[in-house]
């Protein structure tokens, strides 16, 4: 079987089920990597392992990989229901990821309040949360994006690890875009004196989850991260 009908077949099916267009396409550009890789949908346990294990050469982050191995089980657990294939996830542990207590994540409806309180608000703010829930990057990689790290279809985010891409909508990147229209900055996201910082964007995100009737004792962009990976 080829891998790219296999994840089209899956795709169709996470669709069907009213996917939030934000988890098809993590879906899409996590399985596409393995695509990339294996042509063939590899049914070996080895061959994944080894795919998992060249994601951590290229220096992801222990959560990313692990939302890659989130990805996969889902996939072949799918194609062993429909196919009857082999799924070699079944026989192999989870990567291990950071250390760190569980957050306390969004809900779909409370997401869907959060982006609706940013309707008519400045368009800075409705890029941060749109990107925030379209995305799920840190906090430390949204106030470090800069007008060069937006690409077509993604954005380049420079994190602890490194630098990676983030697949974006068409509609974060028309607000992406138009902020930096308006700006001779080389930062995406400015205050009244500059770059805008952690704080700053931690009080703009509280405000909007504040608006939106969202409570919780951690109010911050980190539980909108939690829910998207």
């Amino acid at each position: 079987m080829k891998t790219l009908a296999a994840i089209q077949s899956f795709l169709h099916n996470r669709r069907a089920q009213n996917l939030s267009p934000a988890t098809l396409r993590w879906y899409e550009y996590l399985l596409g990597e393995l695509d990339k890789v294996y042509p063939e949908l590899p049914t070996d346990p080895c061959a994944i392992e080894a795919f998992l294990g060249s994601l951590a050469d290229r220096k992801l982050s222990k959560e990313s990989v692990h939302g890659y191995f989130r990805a996969l089980k889902t996939f072949y657990r799918f194609l062993a229901d429909r196919t009857g294939i082999p799924n070699p996830i079944a026989r192999i542990n989870a990567p291990r990821q950071e250390d760190g207590e569980e957050m306390q994540t969004l809900e779909p409806d409370e997401l869907m309040r959060l982006l609706n309180s940013v309707a008519g608000a400045k368009l800075r703010d409705r890029a941060i949360l749109t990107l925030f829930v379209d995305s799920g990057i840190r906090c430390s990689e949204l106030t470090g994006l800069r007008r060069q790290d937006i690409r077509t279809e993604t954005i380049v985010v420079s994190g602890k690890c490194g630098k990676r891409e983030v697949p974006i909508s068409e509609e974060t990147k028309r607000l992406l875009l138009a902020l930096i229209d308006n700006s001779d900055s080389q930062h995406v996201f400015l205050g009244h004196k500059g770059p805008l910082g952690k704080h700053g964007i931690y009080s703009i995100v509280r405000s909007y989850m504040r608006k939106a009737g969202i409570s919780g004792p951690k109010q911050g962009p980190h539980r909108i991260k939690a829910r998207i990976w």
